[in-house]
């Protein structure tokens, strides 16, 4: 028989997160093949059924920015509950060196950092790690901005981010995924590069 699968999340769904206001909200995971999959939230409840490969996505209702929300997922075996959820700004942060420099290595950093108090600003940094192919998970925890939590963050995003909050007196949730010093090919498509005689070795590399 096949091996039972507990209801699984991505990282990026968890605890302290931030949901894009006005547009669906698209929650997703893994369980057991054809297993019925609840998603609850606010007033909503949705269900959906997980595939043959034993994922699944429930498509919920937009919501206005606020919170705090609490969201439960359930299977026919556990369940999950991820607490304060905020709704409101979502922005990715991503590229090479400039986009990777931290708050305390920035201007005037130990002032910024000791009143970087904003818990309506939320920051997730992804670990880095490649793949030839796009990955379904990553390595990561959303955690509300303070000054114990800001210095290890992306700059740019960071001010980005905090100019936003203050100009739209709405939640933000910033995604910080760069890698400084990566070559330009490993920023494109692996078809692409297979349409160029030039990139060859690189691919064998990578294979």
């Amino acid at each position: 028989s096949p091996v039972k699968a507990d209801l699984k999340l991505p990282a990026i769904l968890s605890d302290n997160m931030v949901l894009q206001a006005d547009k669906v909200i698209k929650i997703c995971g893994t369980a057991d093949v054809q297993e019925k999959i609840t998603v609850t939230i606010e007033n909503q409840k949705i269900s959906g059924t997980a595939d043959e490969n034993g994922k699944w996505m429930v498509k919920l209702a937009s919501l206005k920015a606020g919170g705090p929300y609490q969201m439960k997922v359930e299977s026919e075996k556990n369940a999950i509950t991820i607490n304060n959820i905020l709704i409101g700004e979502v922005w990715l942060g991503s590229g090479q060196s400039n986009m990777q420099m931290v708050v305390k290595n920035s201007m005037n950093a130990s002032e910024e950092i000791s009143e970087a108090n904003y818990p309506m600003i939320r920051l997730f940094t992804v670990k880095n790690n490649y793949s030839i192919k796009p990955l379904d998970n990553i390595e990561g925890s959303w955690v509300e901005c303070s000054p114990q939590t800001v210095g290890g963050f992306s700059a740019v995003a960071y001010f980005f981010g905090r100019f936003l909050h203050a100009k739209l007196n709405t939640p933000i949730g910033l995604i910080h995924s760069s890698w400084g010093g990566t070559p330009a090919e490993s920023w494109i498509s692996t078809t692409t590069l297979k349409n160029q005689q030039d990139f060859k070795p690189i691919l064998n590399r990578l294979e």
